[in-house]
Order: structure tokens, then C-alpha cells, then sequence
């Protein structure tokens, strides 16, 4: 368990891979969290039955906080000892051998709770709940309001969803009191920030902080997070002297790992006579569950979704209103998408209803308010830097056979088959740096990317970054670019990522910033190796501070639903992709793709619910439902390029951009589906018992 295996899919795919449940030091030890069973409740005591448990105080664990603007800074404690703030927040932990025993000590664990009265602020520094508030207004919004045509309003809400990644969390920690240093291997997206929280929890210097990441078995962003097992088990490892391992469970991972969006989105739209948009007024709210995530904080999914609103149209003026607002439910962070899903799912279905209203074709409206003449900055203060959204659209209706489709739905719609349309136009910014985050004020998150190559006696060449791969691909798209770089071959290439004591420090992976930062420092640290001939022990390191590189999409689904059970079902599936310079074709579709079936269940299927006490009523997937694969169809691909002027290779990031635009196209498909039924949608799940409350029916039996 020393310097990590370089990754590639071929070991993967032959059953070889090493994942954070396959590493077991000798006299390692099984831990288990003790899990609050309320939602909102004062701890009055704990009894822990036995010298085998400890609490958060017991560990030494500092609460932790974030800054950023329009944050209500509310101190986090990883194990917190006074109160509970949500279901499955974790209070104590036990060990034993075997983890079967660790789990009976951690059943043996008395907690005494004092519930709540309802009324009971969730945190004393917000009264009123709202823990994350800002606005933007670009001035003239009001006056294009007075002068519209038609305002037309709509509301519309993203459901509450797990990530769900095939491998839950873990963490590995072990304690060299020789060298004092604690090593921590954890499934991580971010091991330098992993190390930096760790540390702070520990009241530690990073350096007596090691992070390892192994393989990853999927993050979708929810491993892009410090998460209260990490500090924890650092903590006790230090404490015992001896290595400990907690592996997650399906059940911790649906109630207690991060959860995503339940983003609302109220607006007012004007526009004129011909369908243009001329301004929005928008309200965003969130609930962001108990914590403020860290290293994201609170403003991660509102913030996001406000400034995504209307991204790839043009429009004269905007004014938005953020807010995320606590509850006595697991905290909000990062999912594949992030608050892009919630914006774009909301700007695309306000999209039809103007259509609807106003009597017009959906793609020829967005090809009407399609901006053109990049790059620009937009009313929302968004640089985009390239991109041809005509074209996409264009592209789009000759690939789908458009015209067609809509004379093939209108025949079915005759013999009464609910079949319906939809359309996901969007852009995405990808990457970004360290001004992006200091605008929002949040200084947790460096923003840089950084790559260092060495050249070894024998001539081998050593890529090490600051990112971690999570299925993405990176050995195999940092071996081909070490070919076209440097004309070395890339069976001589090793890639190291997931190390911090021998990568160089940086962001992590997330956001789709591997084709924007990092492939920008591997290709520069390749350039400097070359300029030194490749010498043997060349070792040079590029550290890159990158602009947000904007990717676009024009998606399509058709979808039919059962006129008896009313079950949807994507039946046809087209995506235009702009992802500029395509670096790795094969990685590029499988992104594509995989993003689309997490949309598939995004919008049909994926919710959780909660009681009125806050019991989660989605504890296991027999009640949270995912799509199987025969609910993902075969999905048509086809790309353009608008190579980014930001990027050195042209290059855009693209791991999400499928479930964005299936946010879209889905949810539209799905309300034109039953519209002649006289139903409207608009909070998802799209799910039959959603749509049998539309139509004001029960449920079928």
C-alpha cells in the first residue's frame, strides 16, 4: 500500500482494479459510525457501553467553516456532541476486528435526545433558516417588463437525489509514529483539499497528512466533498496507533452521504411580439439540508443554477434572488450537473411555455433567441469564450429528422398514443479558476490545476497531476497527449495521480475541468520536458490558473407514456455535442452517454422524500428507484467543435454535459407528451404518480 498502481481501463476491465474495500493492512481495524435516529434534537448524553467507541471530543475533531460572500459562517463539527441536525448525522464510532462486532458496539451506543420543538432555529447564527442569500441585477429589468409584449410566468423544481456511485464511500487510515505522518486513503475526488480539511480537523500542519486515492468506483461529484468518516478516521487512527477501515453501506450512503439539487426556480419572462426574450426575473431557492458542504459551502447548487438561467439565449436584462435555506435533512453538494441541471431543466421547460403561449415552433424559438456572435459576455456577466449555437440547433433538426418527427407524432397523436418531443439547449462553463472562486468569495478552493513529468534513467516518462480519475480516463488521455506532445510512445508513459506527497498540489477533479486546467499544465510540463531534450532526471512541474471554457449541447428525446399505468419512456435519444477540440473520441461518447442515463433517472425516476418529523423515506433502493438499462436507449451522438481560445489544445470539459441536457429535453418530452391529456408539469421527478397528481387522478391500482 505504498506509491498507487498507474491506472488504465484494461486492468480495470479485467477485474484487477484496487478499491478502497480491497485494502486491508495487517491489524487493521473495521470501524462503524453510531447514527443520530432524529432529525432535530438536543443530546442530553451518551452512554458508550464500552472502551471499543469514542465521540467527536473524545477525538479531538475542530468544527470546521466556511467564508464566501452572502454566507451565514456556521461552524461544522465532524462528530458533533450537543445536538443533531438531521437523520444518519454521525455522533460516535466504534471498532472492532470484525466489522459484524463493531457494528453490535455501535448498537450497544445510548444516546440520549431531547427533540426539538419544530419552531427551533436550525442554527443560532440564522433565525430565519436562510444560511446562503445574494442577488443580481443587470439594471432594465423593469422597464422591459412594463414594455413586453406578454410576461410570462412558471415555477418549476429539481427533485432531491443521491449521487449513487457503484462504490460508496470508504477510508483506510493509518499513523507512522516514526515519522508522525498519517496516511489517508479515501475515495476521493479531491485528495489535496482532502488533505487541507483533514489537517484543520486535526489541528494539524498538512505535511503530517498524506492522502491516497485508489481506484474510484464512479463520484458524480459526490466524492468532490470532505466528508465527516474522513476526519474521523484520522483522528482515530492517530488515537490507536493501529490502521482503521470504514467501508459504507448502501443504507449510510442513501441517508448520509451528500445529497443534491431540490432547487426551486420561480420567474417572470418577457418577451416581444416575434418570441424574443428580453429580460427575466428569477427567484432561486434550495433547500441545502443541515451543513453548508465543505469545500463548496451552501451557495454551491442556488448560485450556480441563477447564473445558468438562459445561458446559451440572448436577452437584454436579468435579475435574480438566491437563496439556500437549512433543513433537518442530509446537506446539499455536488452532483453530476450541479445547480447547471436545475437552471437549465427550468430555463428549457419556461422555453416550451413560451412556445405554448405564443403559438411557436420550440426549436424555431430557440433559434430565434440563440445567441450569436461569440465570444461575448452576457447580461449575466458570463464570458463565453466560443461556440456556434446556431449551428448546433441546425445540426440538431437534421439528425433527428425533425420535421418528421413532429408529422410522425401528430399521426400517433391521432390514434392516441401520448408521444411528446423535447428539446435541452444549453452551455456549461467547464473548469475555472482561482478568480472564479474568489468572486463568489470562497477561498477553500484553489482553482488551479498542476502537472509535473519526469523523465526516469531509463527513460521512461512519469505524468503526475493534481487531479484523480473517477472513470474518466485520464492515463489513456494523458499517454496519447505525451505521443502528440513529445513523439514518445504511450506504453512508455506512467501516470501517478491521487498521491500528495508525490503530485503536485492542486484542485482535484470536478466540474469538468480535466480537458480545461489539467490537460493544460500535462501539455505545458510535456513542452518544458522536451525543451530539455528529455533528458534523463528532467523533473518539471506546470501549474496553470485556467478561465472557464464554455461547452454547449442541443439535445432531443422522444418519449412515449403508457395511457393506462402513465410510465414514461425515452424511446429515441439525439445529442449534439460541442465539447471543442475532442482530445480522446471513445472517452468523450462514454461521458456523453453515462451523463445521459443519469438524467434518464434524474428526471423519471430519482427522489427522496422525507416524513414530517424528517424520517427519510428513501433508505433503501427498493424505495429510491433507478433506471435500469433497459430505460436508457441507444443514444445518438454527434459533435462539433468550437475549439475554446482559453485552452492550449482547444480543448472543453464534457463529463456532464449529458445529464444537463437531458434535464431538458426529458422533462420537455415527458409535458408534451400528456399536454392533450390538459396536464401541465413541473416539479420532478416526471414520474407516473407525478403525473396522475397532474391530471388529478389516483394512482393506478
Amino acid at each position: 500500500m505504498s506509491k498507487l498502481r498507474p491506472g488504465n481501463a484494461e486492468r480495470l476491465v479485467r477485474g484487477h482494479g484496487e478499491y478502497i474495500a480491497d485494502l486491508a493492512p495487517s491489524d487493521c481495524l473495521e470501524v462503524c459510525f453510531v447514527r443520530s435516529t432524529l432529525a432535530s434534537a438536543a443530546i442530553r448524553g451518551m452512554v458508550l457501553n464500552t472502551d471499543q467507541a469514542m465521540t467527536g471530543r473524545e477525538l479531538g475533531l475542530q468544527p470546521l467553516s466556511l467564508e464566501a460572500h452572502g454566507l451565514v459562517t456556521i461552524p461544522w463539527h465532524p462528530l458533533p456532541g450537543d445536538r443533531v441536525r438531521y437523520v444518519g448525522e454521525p455522533v460516535a464510532l466504534t471498532w472492532d476486528a470484525d466489522r459484524y462486532a463493531a457494528e453490535d458496539l455501535a448498537d450497544a451506543v445510548e444516546v440520549v435526545y431531547a427533540p426539538l420543538p419544530e419552531e427551533a432555529p436550525i442554527h443560532d447564527g440564522a433565525p430565519d433558516g436562510v444560511i446562503f442569500a445574494s442577488s443580481f441585477d443587470s439594471g432594465g429589468v423593469d422597464e422591459a417588463m412594463s414594455s413586453a409584449h406578454r410576461v410570462i410566468e412558471g415555477s418549476f423544481r429539481t427533485a432531491r437525489q443521491s449521487a449513487l456511485p457503484l462504490e460508496c464511500r470508504g477510508v483506510v487510515a493509518e499513523h507512522d509514529a516514526a515519522s508522525g505522518v498519517t496516511t489517508l486513503w479515501t475515495s476521493t475526488q479531491i485528495p489535496h483539499l482532502v488533505r487541507r480539511g483533514v489537517a484543520r480537523a486535526l489541528g494539524c500542519p498538512e505535511s503530517e497528512i498524506r492522502v491516497l486515492v485508489p481506484d474510484v468506483g464512479g463520484g458524480f461529484g459526490l466524492k468532490a466533498q470532505l466528508f465527516p468518516e474522513e476526519m474521523a478516521l484520522a483522528a482515530l487512527a492517530r488515537r490507536l496507533g493501529r490502521p482503521v477501515r470504514w467501508i459504507e453501506d448502501r443504507r449510510e450512503n442513501l441517508i448520509a452521504s451528500n445529497h443534491a439539487h431540490g432547487t426551486g426556480v420561480s420567474m417572470r419572462v418577457a418577451v416581444d411580439a416575434a418570441g424574443h426574450v428580453i429580460a427575466i426575473d428569477a427567484d432561486v431557492h434550495t433547500d441545502v439540508g443541515a451543513y453548508s458542504v465543505w469545500p463548496f459551502s451552501a451557495s454551491l447548487e442556488p448560485a450556480t443554477a441563477a447564473i445558468t438561467l438562459f445561458g446559451p439565449y440572448a436577452f437584454k436584462a436579468i435579475r435574480f434572488r438566491t437563496r439556500g435555506v437549512a433543513s433537518n435533512r442530509c446537506p446539499v453538494g455536488a452532483y453530476r450537473g450541479v445547480g447547471i441541471s436545475a437552471g437549465v431543466f427550468a430555463t428549457e421547460r419556461m422555453m416550451d411555455v413560451i412556445a405554448g403561449e405564443l403559438g411557436l415552433d420550440p426549436l424555431d424559438l430557440r433559434r430565434l433567441n440563440a445567441v450569436r456572435d461569440l465570444p461575448r459576455t452576457t447580461a449575466s456577466r458570463r464570458q463565453l469564450d466560443s461556440g456556434d449555437y446556431i449551428g448546433l440547433l441546425d445540426r440538431l433538426r437534421v439528425e433527428s429528422g425533425y420535421e418528421e418527427l413532429r408529422h410522425q407524432q401528430a399521426q400517433r397523436r391521432v390514434e392516441g398514443v401520448l408521444v411528446g418531443i423535447g428539446i435541452g439547449f444549453f452551455n456549461e462553463h467547464t473548469g475555472g479558476g482561482s478568480a472564479d472562486y474568489l468572486r463568489r468569495g470562497v477561498t477553500t478552493i484553489p482553482g488551479k490545476d498542476a502537472a509535473r513529468v519526469v523523465v526516469t534513467a531509463d527513460r521512461r516518462i512519469e505524468i503526475y497531476t493534481s487531479a484523480a480519475d473517477a472513470g474518466q480516463g485520464h492515463a489513456e488521455t494523458y499517454r496519447a497527449l505525451a505521443a502528440r506532445e513529445i513523439g514518445v510512445r504511450p506504453e512508455q508513459v506512467d501516470v501517478i495521480e491521487g498521491d500528495t506527497s508525490l503530485c503536485p498540489d492542486g484542485t482535484g477533479t470536478f466540474a469538468s475541468r480535466g480537458a480545461v486546467g489539467v490537460v493544460e499544465s500535462v501539455v505545458q510540463a510535456l513542452r518544458k520536458a522536451a525543451e530539455r531534450d528529455l533528458a534523463p532526471g528532467t523533473d518539471v512541474v506546470h501549474v496553470h490558473d485556467p478561465s472557464q471554457a464554455f461547452s454547449c449541447g442541443a439535445h432531443l428525446a422522444v418519449v412515449e407514456v403508457d395511457p393506462v399505468g402513465l410510465i414514461p419512456r425515452v424511446v429515441r435519444y439525439v445529442a449534439i455535442e460541442d465539447c471543442g477540440t475532442i482530445l480522446q473520441s471513445e472517452v468523450v461518447d462514454e461521458q456523453v452517454r453515462g451523463g445521459v442515463a443519469t438524467g434518464v433517472g434524474d428526471v423519471l425516476l430519482e427522489e427522496h422524500r422525507y416524513a414530517d418529523d424528517g424520517q427519510i423515506l428513501t433508505a433503501s433502493l427498493l424505495d429510491y428507484l433507478l433506471p435500469l438499462a433497459g430505460d436508457v436507449p441507444r443514444i445518438e451522438i454527434h459533435h462539433m467543435s468550437s475549439p475554446s481560445p482559453t485552452t492550449v489544445l482547444g480543448s472543453k470539459g464534457v463529463g456532464e454535459a449529458g445529464t444537463i441536457g437531458a434535464f431538458g429535453a426529458i422533462a420537455n418530452a415527458v409535458a408534451d407528451a400528456i399536454r392533450p391529456l390538459g396536464a401541465e408539469l413541473s416539479d420532478l421527478p416526471y414520474s407516473p404518480n407525478r403525473i396522475f397528481a397532474a391530471l388529478g387522478r389516483p394512482p393506478a391500482a
